[in-house]
Order: structure tokens, then C-alpha cells, then sequence
């Protein structure tokens, strides 16, 4: 009878390998993905005295299936992202069903566990939290037994999933920036987020020292209409500017520097495909939504004939022309009693090019595509003249909706006095603000002091000064009605906006976007939607703009939130994961569950309950982003931005996710900002699915032409083929045609010239339907009908699919 000894050995291929004890569970639901390692499988026992010993004792042991299949377990689950639990995991899968309100961590020194209040009502997201797959962890070697500097405890902190005890733990604080790198990198409010750069004034006289492991990859590409205030802000940063031989807007794919950021045009939305992973762009997909005059009509004719006119009258009466031009005839003869005047407007132009204003029918264009608009003939004026207003709004992410609010801003006044007789509507400095124009009229000043209230441009502060002192208006209501203006005017072309970048953009870090907002006051103080700048002007030629768009650039920079691009040498990357747009399981199905819900109350209870690994990312990046508003006022999402819900297109889970976040911590972030530290300290933000395969298909537009190209037909190869389709003479290209005799039957054609068509270099798109096989098929006696144009066979003269390559075009 063997002994039980050998039984042992039989089942158990290999005997058990003693590893070192982490500081961390070794499985841990709060781990991510890429970061998991397979515990190695056991290596050949080593013939000596104290591994016999050690082999007797486990003998005398009861063994377990369970315990005898580790080994080959441990390399099965090497191969899989969601191993089997054991007692391990289910302790701390239980444990992630959290309520917001109480976590408390208790630290030994082998281990760390967090008892965590569950008294949260029975519901179907409280499952959510046991979905969540662990991932079996082991260190790669030994903790060293040298001390290890600052620099290197930071590093590792940032990029260990499982660090040594010798790293900061929640009871202690994050792992601070190193002295030499806190001129140049400010740290987030969060434990294993990489920091992020400075920017500092443009008028700093002394630029920041940056390591030169850092500096060498900070490039900027410089594109045709980047201001100089642009410039002086990102060269005083430590950036160097970078030039290529084409302008990114046309032709993103001929790029030979590895910049990472740029103040361009605005780009075809399809074009935003070719960003990479680290870079930023300062617009959005789809932003010409509201950006064009004739877009921002209609989006604001939509809301407001869903939610009235009274909310969402906030731009003059408007007609496209020639589509509504009909419709203007009817109202222009409705109001010719009261001589209405009108303003005609190009629908893509800026700085006044092409404006004017009117009151007879004949000036109206029939057929060129212009904006025709009620003029607000009774505007608010200050000392006899007529001014607008030009707000900046940062938008830094779109789906969840977040919208800024410079604090500052600037009045444009006109340079002649104003009067609503017909006979002066001809005068351009009267009627029209821009500075583009009235600075080249005779009576134009301009104020070099930008706290004095004379010349024709002031700053929004200085206004408000006059306002208060001088008018005795009420600036605070009068600055609520403006946010009101602005949030409304974003949500007009959010759907569009959205929808675009989800289809373009694979990272929530390429995009931000700054938008000029004119705005003019009527005589009773109701501001009026006049257009929407895509690039505003930060042209700096006075003191009063230096003052006022110098720290707008800084700010703006710093609320983007750059990160180190990846290399090796810079030791504190940019990571993807931290913006990947890409859910789990069981995120895909909280989005679905509280998108549906129709109670607000019924959100506000349970969404925080259980956080899931994208819902803390999303969180950490907006509490970081909060702390450099400094003179940007966030105005979307606040505790009081709930009643603008509804007229987003569709509920948002995002959105609600910051409705919930901010009834609940607006007041006192504090408690919030420590949960997530918590969660980001055992490394729960970091954990994401993976990478759909379909992801592939889109990353062949980096290496494809993004030109919109004609398709031509590719070259027929092969030899000749010896038998005619058709049976009659061949048919003039000039000419009449000739009679033709019936086409020949489908097995006369030619196999070897249909079998000889190279296939397309490039992978086509998935969405795109497979070609036909080749594959012989039973002859049909009947003739077969001459392809058509249309027909679904017969491959487009035109490439509208930017997904697939041409075929002639070299990927």
C-alpha cells in the first residue's frame, strides 16, 4: 500500500513554493488588469536538508482537492482575466458595497483590510459590488533592504499595483512631489494619479527649470493661428514649440513630431481619429453645431419648441436663408407697420465680416446663404452707446458635462453714439460692436488702464464696477441670467457635440475647448445670445487685453490638466487608463439601471452606494480639475444644475452621477475627496477592461490617408481573358449606342480575371459587409442582369467610408 507520501506527490505535480507576503490582500478586487501577474508555477524542488523537512511536514497534513490543485490552478488563471475566488476574494468582494458616507481602514503590518458599513437597503445595485473579478497578485522579488530615496518612493508609488511596506499607506500621506520637481509638476489631490504640468503667466520673467528627462519630450505644435500669448505662456512652461511642414487641420497623418498639445483650427470630427493617446486638442467634435450661426438657430428652435420660447428664447428671431425665406415674407409684412430693422448675417464668419444692417425688402439676399435676424433695436447704453459683451467659457469634458466661466471678461462698445433713426442704420460704428471694426473708425479710443472706465473697451470687472456704483443694478442677478445663458447655449449643441466625440475620440483626455460668447444687453438688462466663437480671438495688443487674456491662457492650460506624455526617461507618465472610455460588465449595467430611472430621488439615494472603478475616475479627474479653477467659475455641474437635466438629449448617467456627487459634497468636499483618496490608495481607479478587438479597425486611421479622395476602380490584372462577356460588338465610349445581343451566361465569364483582384491593403471597417467569396457556385441558365450603378455589388465611385483604405493607396 504506498504510503501517503507518494499519494501526495501523484496528485500534487509539484509542491507548494513559499512566496513573500504582501502588503496588500493578495487578491484584490481594487487592482487593475494590466497590472495582474501569475503567481509563477513551481519550479524543481532543490535537493537539500531543509527542503525535506519541510516536504515531511506537509505529508503529515490533510490535503485538500482544492490545496493539491494550486499549481496548476495558478497557471489556468494566468490566462484568464477572472480567476476563481476564493475565501480571499469573496472577503473583499463583500467588502465593496460601500456607502459614501463611512469608510474606516484599519493597518497591520502584513496586511491591510477595510471594514466597510453596509447597512444600505437591499436593491439590485448592491449585487454590483460582488460582480467585481478579483486578480491574483504576487510580487515580482523581494523587498530590498535598502532604504530608497524620495524620488524613487514616489515613482513606485504611482506605478506599483502591490508597493512594499515602505510605502505610504492611507493612515499616512500620498506620496508627495519630489523638491526638484514641484516648480515644474503640481501633484494630484489622489495616491497612484500621475501629477500634472504647470503652466505659468506669460509675463513670468524667470522660466521654470524642468529636469531635462522631462523637458526634452514637451512639444508643442505650433499651427498658423496660435496667439502669441499662447506662445510666451507655453515657452515661460519649459515647452519647445514645434513646427511641421503641414498644418495639422490638413493633413493630421503626415506628422513627424510626437507633440503633446495644440492650438489649431477646428477639424473635420473624423479627423480627431489620428489624436494619440496623450495628446490634447483644443476643440471638440462636432462643435460647428453652435459655432455657426445657422446650427445654433435651429438647436435653440428644438429646445425651445419642446420646452417654450421662455426658456429658451435666448437669441433674436432668426431665418436661414433661402430655406425660411417664405417664412420671413409673412413676418416682414406682419411687422413693416412698426419699421422692424433686421441684421444680416453670414452663417460661418467672424470679426463683423459681412454684416449689415437693413429695413427694406429689396436688401434681403434671396438665394445666398445668409442669417437674417430681428435686430434688438432698444439696447442698453452707457454714455450714448451701444456695447456687447464677450464671454470665455471652457468646456473640459463633454459626456459628463462640465462648463467654466471666466470671471473677466470684455465690454466692446461702438464708437458713435447710438440712435434707432432709419437713416443711420448705413453707419457700422453705431450699430456694430466688433472691434474689428470700430477701431478703424476715427472716433475710436482705446483705454490702456484696464481698471478705468473710458475708451471703447473695457473689462467685464471694471462694467460691473460702473453697473453697481453708478446704475445701481443688481450685478449678482445679472450674473445669474448670464450662466443661465451660457449653460443653455452648450446644452444646445451637446447632443451633436457628444454623439461626434463618442464616434471619434477613444480618449477622454485628447479634448478641451474654449468658446467665445458675445452677448448684448437690452434696456431692461435681458442678455441676448448673438453668436458663438469656436476660436475666440486672444489677440493682446493693450494692456487691457494682456490683463485680461494672460491669465485666462494660464488658466485654461492648467484646467486641461496636461500629464507628462509616456517615455521611460520622464518617470512619471501619462496613463491611458486613467481616460479610457471603455466599461466592464457590471459598469455597462449600473449605466443602465439608474439611466433609467425616472425619480430623481430615487438616483440621489443609491448611485454613490456602490462606486465602480470608472465612476472614481471620472470623480478624481473633476476634484482635480476643480482645484485650478482659480478665476473659472464652474457653472455645470453645481448643486443647484439639476433643473437643467432635462433638457439634455436622453438622461445621462454621467450627469447624474455629478448631480448625486455634488448635492451630496458641495458643501464640504473634505469627506468626498478622502473617499476616493481610499479608493485610488489600494489602486480601484485603475482597474478597466479590456480593449475591444474592434478597436484595431479604427487605428488604421493613423496609418491611412484622411483625405476625402474619389475611389478608383483598381487596374484589372491577370491575363487577358480569351471569351467576351458580351456577345455583341463592343460599345462606344461617344456616340450612339449600338444594339446588343443578350448578355452571355454567368459560367462564360472569366474566372482567372475574377480571382485575380489584390485584395485591399487595409483591413476594412467592421461595420462594413464582407466581400463575396469566390466560391464556385452552380451555374444558372438564365442570364444574369447588367450591374448597376446602384447596385449593392458594384463598388462606390465615391469614399464615404473613411474607415477603409484605397485600395491604390499606400496604408
Amino acid at each position: 500500500m504506498p504510503s501517503l507520501k507518494n499519494i501526495i506527490s501523484k496528485l500534487c505535480h509539484s509542491p507548494r513554493q513559499d512566496t513573500h507576503t504582501p502588503t496588500r490582500p493578495a487578491v484584490s478586487p481594487a487592482l487593475p488588469v494590466s497590472s495582474v501577474t501569475a503567481i509563477p508555477a513551481a519550479k524543481k524542488a532543490v535537493k537539500s536538508k531543509k527542503k525535506t523537512k519541510t516536504k515531511a511536514k506537509v505529508a503529515k497534513m490533510k490535503i485538500s482537492s482544492r490545496e493539491c490543485n494550486g499549481d496548476d490552478g495558478e497557471i489556468d488563471d494566468s490566462h484568464s482575466r477572472s480567476p476563481s475566488p476564493d475565501p480571499a476574494i469573496e472577503t473583499w468582494q463583500n467588502g465593496m458595497a460601500m456607502e459614501t458616507d463611512a469608510v474606516t481602514v484599519i493597518e497591520n503590518k502584513d496586511k491591510l483590510s477595510v471594514p466597510i458599513k453596509n447597512d444600505v437597503e437591499q436593491n439590485s445595485m448592491v449585487k454590483l459590488a460582488s460582480k467585481l473579478n478579483g486578480a491574483v497578485v504576487s510580487l515580482k522579488k523581494a523587498p530590498s533592504k535598502e532604504k530608497p530615496n524620495k524620488d524613487q518612493l514616489f515613482v513606485t508609488a504611482l506605478h506599483t499595483p502591490n508597493p512594499f511596506k515602505t510605502l505610504a499607506t492611507r493612515k499616512e500621506s500620498s506620496p508627495s512631489l519630489p523638491e526638484s520637481l514641484t516648480s515644474c509638476l503640481r501633484s494630484s489631490l489622489f495616491p497612484r494619479v500621475p501629477p500634472y504640468l504647470k503652466f505659468v503667466s506669460h509675463d513670468e520673467t524667470v522660466p521654470l527649470k524642468i529636469p531635462t528627462a522631462i523637458q526634452k519630450h514637451l512639444k508643442w505644435k505650433l499651427t498658423t493661428i496660435t496667439p502669441i500669448v499662447v506662445k510666451k505662456t507655453l515657452t515661460n512652461s519649459g515647452f519647445r514649440l514645434v513646427k511641421s511642414e503641414c498644418d495639422t487641420a490638413e493633413c493630421p497623418q503626415e506628422e513627424t513630431v510626437d507633440w503633446i498639445g495644440i492650438w489649431g483650427k477646428h477639424m473635420k470630427s473624423i479627423m480627431f481619429r489620428a489624436i494619440k493617446d496623450g495628446q490634447k486638442m483644443n476643440h471638440f467634435p462636432g462643435t460647428f453645431q453652435i459655432g455657426r450661426k445657422d446650427r445654433l438657430w435651429r438647436n435653440l428652435q428644438k429646445l425651445a419648441s419642446k420646452y417654450g420660447v421662455a426658456e429658451f428664447g435666448i437669441m433674436p428671431k432668426t431665418y436661414v436663408l433661402p430655406h425660411d425665406l417664405k417664412i420671413l415674407k409673412h413676418d416682414w409684412e406682419k411687422y413693416a407697420a412698426n419699421n422692424e430693422r433686421w441684421i444680416i448675417k453670414p452663417p460661418a464668419s467672424a470679426r463683423g465680416t459681412g454684416i449689415k444692417v437693413v429695413s427694406r425688402w429689396t436688401q434681403i439676399p434671396k438665394k445666398k446663404p445668409v442669417v437674417v435676424q430681428r435686430y434688438v433695436s432698444k439696447p442698453y447704453l452707457i454714455n450714448g452707446s451701444k456695447f456687447d459683451l464677450r464671454l470665455y467659457v471652457l468646456v473640459t469634458s463633454v459626456h459628463p458635462l462640465r462648463i467654466y466661466l471666466y470671471k473677466d471678461g470684455l465690454a466692446r462698445f461702438a464708437s458713435v453714439k447710438y440712435n434707432d433713426e432709419l437713416s443711420s442704420l448705413n453707419d457700422r460704428y453705431m450699430h456694430l460692436t466688433n472691434y474689428s471694426i470700430n477701431r478703424l473708425s476715427k472716433n475710436y479710443t482705446p483705454n490702456e488702464d484696464f481698471a478705468a472706465c473710458e475708451g471703447h473697451k473695457w473689462t467685464l470687472q471694471t462694467l460691473f464696477q460702473y453697473l453697481k456704483t453708478e446704475q445701481n443694478v443688481d450685478i449678482n442677478a445679472l450674473w445669474e441670467s448670464i450662466k443661465d445663458l451660457v449653460i443653455k447655449t452648450i446644452i444646445a449643441g451637446e447632443a451633436s457635440i457628444s454623439s461626434l466625440t463618442k464616434a471619434n475620440i477613444t480618449s477622454r483626455y485628447n479634448c478641451y475647448e474654449l468658446f467665445g460668447i458675445d452677448v448684448l444687453l437690452d434696456e431692461d438688462l435681458k442678455p441676448w445670445l448673438l453668436e458663438v466663437n469656436i476660436s475666440p480671438s486672444l489677440h493682446s495688443a493693450s494692456p487691457l487685453d494682456i490683463h485680461v487674456k494672460g491669465p485666462l491662457v494660464s488658466a485654461v492650460l492648467n484646467a486641461a490638466q496636461f500629464h507628462v506624455p509616456r517615455a521611460e526617461q520622464a518617470g512619471l507618465p501619462y496613463d491611458s487608463r486613467l481616460y479610457t472610455v471603455y466599461l466592464s460588465k457590471e459598469e455597462r449595467d449600473k449605466h443602465i439601471i439608474y439611466t433609467n430611472m425616472e425619480d430623481r430621488d430615487l438616483y440621489l439615494r443609491d448611485i454613490l452606494s456602490t462606486l465602480t472603478p470608472d465612476d472614481v475616475r471620472h470623480l478624481l479627474q473633476a476634484e482635480d480639475e476643480l482645484t485650478q479653477s482659480g478665476a473659472l467659475q464652474r457653472v455645470f455641474p453645481t448643486r443647484h444644475s439639476h433643473k437643467y437635466l432635462p433638457y439634455l438629449a436622453g438622461p445621462r448617467y454621467y450627469n447624474r452621477l455629478f448631480d448625486a456627487w455634488e448635492t451630496r459634497y458641495a458643501e464640504d468636499r473634505e469627506p468626498g475627496v478622502e473617499l476616493l483618496r481610499a479608493l485610488c490608495d489600494m489602486g480601484y481607479h485603475l482597474q478597466t477592461p479590456g480593449v475591444p478587438l474592434k478597436r484595431a479597425a479604427a487605428q488604421q486611421l493613423d496609418r491611412c490617408r484622411m483625405t476625402w479622395t474619389r475611389r478608383r476602380r483598381p487596374p484589372r490584372r491577370g491575363p487577358p481573358c480569351p471569351r467576351s462577356r458580351r456577345s455583341g460588338p463592343p460599345r462606344s465610349r461617344s456616340g450612339p449606342s449600338l444594339p446588343q445581343g443578350p448578355r452571355a451566361p454567368a459560367q462564360t465569364r472569366c474566372p482567372a480575371r475574377r480571382l485575380s483582384r489584390r485584395p485591399p491593403r487595409c483591413s476594412p471597417a467592421p461595420s462594413a459587409a464582407p466581400a463575396a467569396s469566390p466560391s464556385p457556385s452552380p451555374p444558372s441558365p438564365s442570364p444574369s442582369p447588367s450591374p448597376s450603378p446602384s447596385s449593392p455589388s458594384s463598388p462606390p465611385r465615391t469614399d464615404l467610408n473613411m474607415n477603409e483604405c484605397d485600395e491604390k493607396e499606400q496604408c
